[in-house]
């Protein structure tokens, strides 16, 4: 097994909180103190043998000593900790890795807090342009400096001018006084406008989807309770036979009295899908795909019939409102869709057989591209689980709409990606699978594919919305898909050097840099200095 900056830690936490001298375990497991000291301290790896013998001492699963909830932990403080905010501490990654296994409620408690600090800068930058943009401010501004000259003039009127008469001098008082309640409502106006007055006293929580995109890769993607009731729940069908829309349209009709339909354009211009519970009909746009309309009708028999199991899953920390909680369960049952049309034992010696090949998996299965790739990240059963991907979605903005990592990839939590990853390079050759090997900073490889998507669309005259699919896995995990095929894994002949984003990234001399790299070691006066032009010229 690999060394990895967890393992010791996570070692060294379990032993001390069951209260065990480094002597003691090492005696029980079989090897010497000195060489447990070792160990701890990543200095040495922890084979699966050793593993297994510790996890029956310290009476944990094995899954305990998984990298994979403390490496996405250890992702995003680093993300944090490279603000420029800490410009004036070089923290290593050891020391981060080391914080996250040893305080991990400590670590989880700061970046909840870095959260709401981007959340508050995100929002007062907000705040900054609609007040210099936005017309109703620009004529409240306008309001408010005619108002204040109008005070000013007045009572300097009557500051200035000692003989000026009883009848002038009040005059000049009511008019500052009726000016200074214009200019009291003008203001109560603007901060009304601003946030009704509910700036005041609110506690922070992540945005919905961002506490979502937590939950999600807190449970690895993969929700047994979910997983179970599909697989019951469609053994009412035809077992593992392919569903076909008739057979799910007339179970909602006859157990559950809804019509489903397809709108036509004058009755239902619209790309969504409407269920109106009080007439007990289901409207299905038109444009829909066969692969969509299943999942549409999968994803109704799922909120239909499994409401209390996904209201009882999202009762977890990481939803902490009840916006997220109404995102969670719309999550789940997407995931319940995706289990109730893809068995997971079907799916997964499918996937197993033909090399993970997407294309195949959509043919034998009758989905979309997309939805291959969802059904795919979410193979991490104990015992039966499939390659540890990664998975993002991103706009041709650059706006990451759906991320999620078991291989170890770090995406941004905060800003934009690499530009040097597939998933941007995908939208030079729309429909076209773009594969990569790539390389981060630090020497970690990942094999990756990639390819645009368009949702479907009313016609000509709606505007198209497309989408980049990256999909993903360690180099190690790389010669299970058919997509490495050919392919010398251990010395390619051709790897892309990538980093996380710009802000966290110490390749200085990349020619797509849009950020300053993290602070450096300060250059000596015999250190040759960079002289090409800056971020932003020519």
């Amino acid at each position: 097994m690999a060394k990895s900056p967890l393992l010791g830690n996570r070692l060294r936490r379990l032993r001390k909180e069951r209260k065990l001298t480094q002597v003691e375990l090492a005696d029980r497991l079989g090897i010497s103190a000195s060489y447990l000291n070792l160990l701890e301290h990543n200095r040495r790896s922890i084979t699966v043998p050793l593993l297994l013998h510790l996890s029956k001492i310290l009476k944990v699963d094995p899954h305990v000593f998984s990298p994979q909830e403390e490496g996405h932990l250890i992702g995003e403080m680093t993300d944090a900790l490279k603000d420029p905010l800490f410009s004036d501490h070089d923290f290593t990654d050891e020391e981060i890795a080391e914080m996250a296994a040893d305080a991990p409620a400590l670590s989880s408690a700061f970046k909840k807090t870095y959260d709401a600090f981007k959340t508050a800068q995100t929002d007062l930058q907000l705040l900054s342009e609609r007040l210099s943009q936005d017309f109703l401010f620009a004529g409240s501004s306008f309001r408010l400096r005619t108002l204040v000259t109008s005070i000013m003039s007045s009572t300097e009127i009557v500051h200035d001018n000692e003989d000026l008469s009883s009848k002038d001098r009040k005059e000049f008082l009511q008019i500052a006084l009726k000016d200074s309640e214009a200019l009291n409502d003008t203001v109560n106006e603007m901060l009304g406008v601003v946030g009704d007055g509910s700036l005041t006293g609110k506690t922070w929580a992540p945005s919905p989807n961002e506490a979502v995109s937590d939950y999600i890769q807190a449970h690895n993607n993969y929700f047994d309770k979910i997983e179970r009731a599909a697989s019951e729940f469609r053994s009412s069908f035809n077992g593992l036979g392919l569903l076909s829309t008739h057979v799910m349209t007339d179970y909602l009709l006859e157990k559950h009295g809804i019509e489903v339909e397809f709108a036509s354009r004058d009755s239902h211009n619209t790309e969504a899908t409407l269920y109106d519970e009080k007439n007990h009909s289901l409207v299905l746009s038109k444009s829909l795909p066969q692969s969509s309309v299943k999942f549409h009708l999968a994803l109704l028999l799922g909120q239909l019939t499994f409401a209390d199991l996904f209201q009882e899953l999202v009762e977890a920390p990481e939803l902490p409102t009840e916006a997220a909680k109404q995102k969670g369960i719309a999550a789940l049952a997407n995931y319940f869709a995706g289990a109730f049309l893809f068995p997971y034992e079907m799916f997964f010696q499918s996937a197993e057989d033909l090399h993970y090949d997407i294309e195949l998996l959509q043919q034998q299965f009758d989905a979309s591209f997309e939805q291959i790739c969802h059904r795919l990240t979410t193979l991490m059963r104990p015992g039966s689980s499939g390659v540890p991907f990664h998975l993002i979605r991103s706009d041709i903005a650059g706006n990451i709409s759906k991320r999620f990592s078991t291989s170890g990839l770090r995406i941004p939590r905060y800003g934009n990606s690499c530009p040097r990853w597939v998933l941007h390079a995908a939208f030079l050759t729309p429909g076209t699978l773009c594969p990569q090997i790539s390389e981060m900073p630090d020497g970690q490889r990942f094999f990756s594919i990639a390819r645009t998507v368009t949702k479907p669309s009313l016609g000509y005259a709606q505007p198209k919305r497309q989408y980049a699919i990256s999909i993903g896995c360690d180099i190690a995990e790389a010669h299970r898909l058919i997509y490495a095929d050919g392919l010398n894994l251990t010395a390619p002949k051709t790897v892309m050097p990538v980093g996380i984003t710009c802000r966290l990234c110490e390749r200085s001399n990349c020619a797509q840099r849009a950020a300053p790299p993290p602070q450096q070691p300060r250059q000596t006066t015999s250190q040759k200095r960079n002289i090409s032009p800056g971020i932003g010229d020519l």
